[in-house]
């Protein structure tokens, strides 16, 4: 017993040791777990932080890019100084970097994109590298690296883009190579028994529609349920079609109507069919919203909610930094040829005072005697020192009108009466009256008062028509006895009569150099030329009346609208004798006809005046019209045929015509001097921009500054069957941003262009404008013009309704370098309207899959909304007959071979009032109509090899599309074709406009140890 005294304590005390041992190990695991939990968290922090500080870079990297046209690898490497600030956080590496260096030029040659939704498009691509190190304060680094690559994506790589919904719906038949791409929602559909077949992929930033047209209109109702066929696979449309498949009509992204946010529910089966079935073939994006399946935004890198993608085509205002990303996306800035036209020499480069702004009229100072240009063969040789001078064309109220000089005679068509003894019917005057002044606040030409030259004096001017010699009875008051006046003395007035000018405004055409140094050439085109004969040149040097001309400002006065221009007139006849009396006296007689245009005597042209010393007698000045035809698409509200000659202020456009055959030969040194000086080297080939804003009124909306819009907005008015202008914006639809009016998205009606339209127009004494200001709100379509073929063309067109016409343009006839490579593009401000062959013709094999014929050049137009015209279109055709029947404009076959960047009207629901058949009304006219047309193809083929982008709304013509009661055109049989040569960087035109995109390459973590 006593011995085992104490064995309790000892075992205590050995347990108590024990789970001493136990409790120190436990604690200490717990320590040691709690400080490798606590690194492990660090860690994860430290790896998060670098990862973010690598999205970060991403996001700065993307924004360098949108927020600067062409970043220099300094800017790109200062991002590295923009680290987050993190509590607790050191940047030991923040680095982004081009793979060219921070001091060597960027790297940006073309490649194609390796990943994302635009793999494969060619881009000029700029690698760039990224690394962040993120350390906490226990020590604790995660090194994270990226590679990325901005890609700068030319627009024209795509068969169709639009920035806005694009719609494929109702067409015949529609087989279009070229990758697709919408910004907004794609509608898919084709007529009943028709077939649409893409053969690339097909990317929609919205939603994918299947179900409805995008006004909205149910396809199964409205002839919207064809075949539509998308590839599987690679090339999986082509040919014999290996792996093609018929999209159904259930499977939209979305199960009934488009938007933003989508009007119906999203198709749960979408990202299966998107991705699975037809392998990411088409993809949509649902606004960067929950349930696309990929695509992305492409847009250009200055566009933001303020300013749109229409600024490239537009002039920089005065001050605005070129190298900034919006003013190096201008084309004004990337031409290398700037043709401006304004009311105001204050607008223009060099102001009032430059010799190089041309006003174009005569009045002293400013070519008051014409200007020295080329003239056609068969003149009289000239004298040293003198010169063969074109007037600018000017109105007078002295010239009659001959169109009632219709009556059947034996030496052919005569004034009447015929076979009388009385006067002659008095013949009224093709001018009858001067333009009216504008309303206050509405006067844009300089000097004030300007079109108007002269007022008419007393008293006032007469048209005396006399009979032949040799009368048994006295003649009519004014005519002589004896050798009666013959060519009529039509100008025996001119002194009182009123004048005025029918182009004005002032012209400047400059070009730069390949140091970069802009030289003013106008005078120098001027003397080329800038008048034509009845209809425009075909070929270069074709033109009858200044075969070098390059712009084309007037015709011929045609003032009976037949078409042939007569110089000479028709002499007073007698018909009948008092044989056998003697002396044999005249009893009978007609009366003739006066001549259309007055041939000067030295010249004997009509169309040039012999000029020595600087002086001439300037009798041919009135011998001419400007240019003027009727887009019935602009003139009326509705699809209506009026079934007479009526037409509306609003639809008469004034015509400046370039001559690109013409304008190739100055290139390549063929005509005129400074040609071969113009830079081809910086766009590989050239850029012409051209604004014309004659008649342009300060926008109120817009800090009372002119914009290059036409401020003609009120054109929807859903609520009116008429289409009369309501004065107020129409309501926004719902998921749409913008209302269908305000293409120029600034939440406000810009409709006060009207105030200066149809200032040269009148109804008997009765002024157009007058009447168009005396409705409120001010209407452009109404009065309508009684007689288009009288008033509406021959007369001053005011207000902004001045286009751009490109004439002469068949294969060969395009610009490209002297070594034929390069090419040639047209930026307008305006519209812009191809007339005839472009840079292709009949018999071109590539309409046969063959290869390009020399004189081919990569062109394009980029413009406010382009107009195709056929090789049979003629402007005075256009506004003689019935202007609101298409069929009275037949089409012939033409071919198109450019690239069109263009605008078009914004969509809306479809109105009450119209009929079943029009039920493309409320849309934009879809992919098939954004080549607008103004002719009946019936049945005709219009061939067009190019590439279709809608980057903006049309802001300067902005009638809304109408089909299909056929005032405006019945549609072409469309050979559709995307240019092959687009696909790669040698085959773009100049001036392509560029997306920005930043895809990211690779990801990783970084476990080398890093020393610093």
């Amino acid at each position: 017993m006593i011995r085992s005294r104490g064995f309790t304590l000892i075992a205590s005390l050995l347990l108590l040791l024990l789970l001493s041992g136990v409790a120190i190990g436990l604690m200490m695991m717990v320590t040691t777990e709690g400080k490798v939990g606590g690194v492990d968290l660090q860690n994860n922090v430290a790896y998060h932080n670098a990862e973010g500080g690598i999205e970060k870079m991403t996001s700065d990297l993307a924004a360098t890019f949108k927020s600067v046209q062409a970043p220099k690898p300094s800017d790109i490497c200062a991002l590295s100084s923009l680290q987050p600030t993190i509590t607790g956080v050191t940047w030991k590496d923040y680095q982004v970097q081009p793979a060219s260096g921070c001091s060597a030029p960027l790297s940006n040659n073309y490649g194609q994109i390796q990943s994302g939704p635009n793999q494969g498009l060619w881009a000029q691509i700029i690698p760039v590298s990224m690394l962040a190190t993120a350390a906490q304060p226990g020590g604790q680094e995660v090194s994270m690296a990226r590679t990325a690559q901005v890609a700068l994506i030319p627009v024209f790589q795509f068969g169709v883009f639009s920035d806005s919904d694009l719609g494929f719906y109702s067409s015949p038949d529609l087989n279009f190579a070229g990758r697709v791409h919408t910004n907004g929602d794609l509608y898919v559909g084709v007529s009943n028994s028709a077939t649409l077949t893409f053969h690339d992929k097909i990317t929609a930033y919205g939603n994918v529609v299947r179900q409805n047209l995008p006004n909205g209109l149910a396809s199964s109702s409205y002839n919207n349920t064809g075949t539509v066929l998308i590839p599987t696979a690679s090339q999986g449309c082509d040919g014999t079609k290996p792996a093609c498949r018929a999209i159904g009509q259930s499977e939209g992204s979305v199960t009934g109507l488009g938007g933003n946010p989508p009007q119906s529910g999203q198709n749960t089966g979408w990202p299966s069919i998107s991705l699975s079935t037809y392998n990411a073939r088409i993809i949509d994006g649902n606004y960067g919203n929950t349930g696309g399946t990929g695509a992305k935004n492409l847009s250009l890198p200055f566009v933001n909610g303020t300013t749109l993608a229409n600024e490239i085509v537009r002039r920089p205002p005065a001050g605005e930094n070129p190298s900034t990303a919006l003013g190096a996306s201008r084309e004004y800035n990337l031409a290398q040829i700037r043709v401006l036209i304004s009311d105001d020499p204050a607008e223009l480069p060099g102001g009032a005072g430059d010799a190089e702004n041309v006003r174009l009229a005569n009045v002293p100072g400013s070519n008051q005697f014409g200007i020295s240009t080329s003239y056609p063969g068969g003149l009289p040789g000239l004298a040293a020192g003198a010169s063969y001078n074109t007037y600018f064309a000017t109105g007078s109220t002295a010239i009659p009108d001959i169109s009632t000089c219709t009556s059947a005679s034996p030496g052919g068509p005569t004034c009447p009466p015929l076979n009388t003894t009385g006067p002659a019917t008095a013949l009224s005057f093709d001018w009858p009256l001067a333009p009216a002044a504008p309303g206050a606040g509405n006067q844009t030409l300089v000097p004030a008062g300007a079109p108007n030259l002269t007022a008419a004096g007393a008293p006032a001017p007469v048209v005396t028509l006399c009979p032949p010699g040799n009368l048994n009875v006295a003649p009519p008051v004014g005519c002589p006895a004896i050798n009666p006046p013959y060519p009529y003395d039509i100008t025996a007035n001119l002194d009182k009569a009123a004048t005025w000018n029918m182009l004005d405004g002032y012209l400047r055409v400059e070009y730069k150099d390949t140091a970069g140094n802009w030289h003013p050439v106008t005078n120098e085109w001027l003397r080329l030329g800038f008048a034509r004969g009845p209809v425009s040149p075909n070929a270069p040097g074709a033109n009858s009346v200044n075969p070098n001309a390059i712009l084309i400002l007037q015709q011929p006065a045609d003032r009976n609208g037949d078409g042939v221009i007569d110089p000479d007139g028709l002499a007073p006849v007698c018909t009948r004798t008092n044989a056998p009396t003697v002396p044999t006296k005249c009893i009978q007689w007609n009366y003739g006809r006066p001549p259309e245009v007055i041939k000067e005597t030295l010249s004997t042209s009509p169309y040039v005046e012999l000029t020595a010393g600087g002086i001439n007698t300037g009798v041919t000045r009135i011998n001419w019209y400007p240019i003027n035809f009727y887009d019935a698409r602009e003139g009326e509200p509705r699809d209506t045929n009026a079934g007479n000659n009526s037409c509306t202020a609003n639809g008469v456009m004034n015509a400046v015509e370039l001559d690109v055959g013409n304008l190739k030969r100055w290139l390549w040194g063929a005509i005129g001097a400074s040609g071969p000086n113009v830079d081809f080297q910086a766009q590989n080939g050239w850029v012409l921009y051209f604004s014309d804003r004659r008649g342009m009124l300060p926008n109120p909306n817009a800090a009372n500054a002119k914009t290059g819009e036409s401020l003609l907005e009120d054109t929807v008015n859903a609520g009116s069957a008429a289409g009369a202008p309501d004065g107020a914006l129409e309501a926004k639809a719902a998921g749409k941003k913008w209302s269908s009016e305000d293409v120029n998205q600034n939440n406000l009606l810009d409709g006060s262009g009207a105030r200066n339209i149809g200032l040269g127009f009148f109804n008997g004494a009765t002024n157009i404008n007058g009447q168009i200001l005396a409705a409120n709100p001010d209407n452009p379509y109404s009065p309508r013009i009684t007689s288009c073929s009288t008033a509406g063309r021959k007369n001053w067109v005011s207000g902004a309704r001045h286009v751009l016409k490109l004439v002469d343009g068949s294969l060969g006839n395009v610009p490209l370098r002297t070594d034929n490579t390069g090419g040639f593009t047209v930026a307008a401000e305006n519209p812009v309207y191809i007339q005839g062959d472009y840079n292709s013709r009949a018999g071109d094999p590539i309409w046969g899959g063959g290869a390009d014929l020399a004189g081919h050049a990569a062109a394009a137009v980029i413009a406010d909304a382009v107009t195709v015209l056929s090789n049979n279109w003629s402007d005075r055709i256009s506004l003689t007959g019935t202007p609101t029947d298409a069929l009275t404009r037949p089409a012939s076959t033409t071919y198109y071979r450019v690239a069109i960047a263009a605008g078009k009207n914004m969509n809306f629901p479809f109105p009450n009032w119209e009929n079943g058949t029009n039920f493309g009304t409320g849309t934009d006219g879809g992919v098939h109509n954004f080549l607008r047309f103004l002719e009946s193809w019936s049945g005709v083929n219009l061939n067009y090899e190019g590439s279709l982008v809608s980057l903006y709304y049309a802001t300067y013509n902005t009638g809304i599309f109408k089909c299909c009661t056929y005032s405006v055109y019945r549609p072409p049989v469309r050979n559709y074709v995307f240019d092959p040569d687009f696909a790669t960087p040698t085959g773009l035109p100049p001036g392509t406009p560029l997306f920005r995109d930043v895809d990211t390459l690779g990801y990783r973590q970084v476990f080398t140890t890093r020393t610093y």
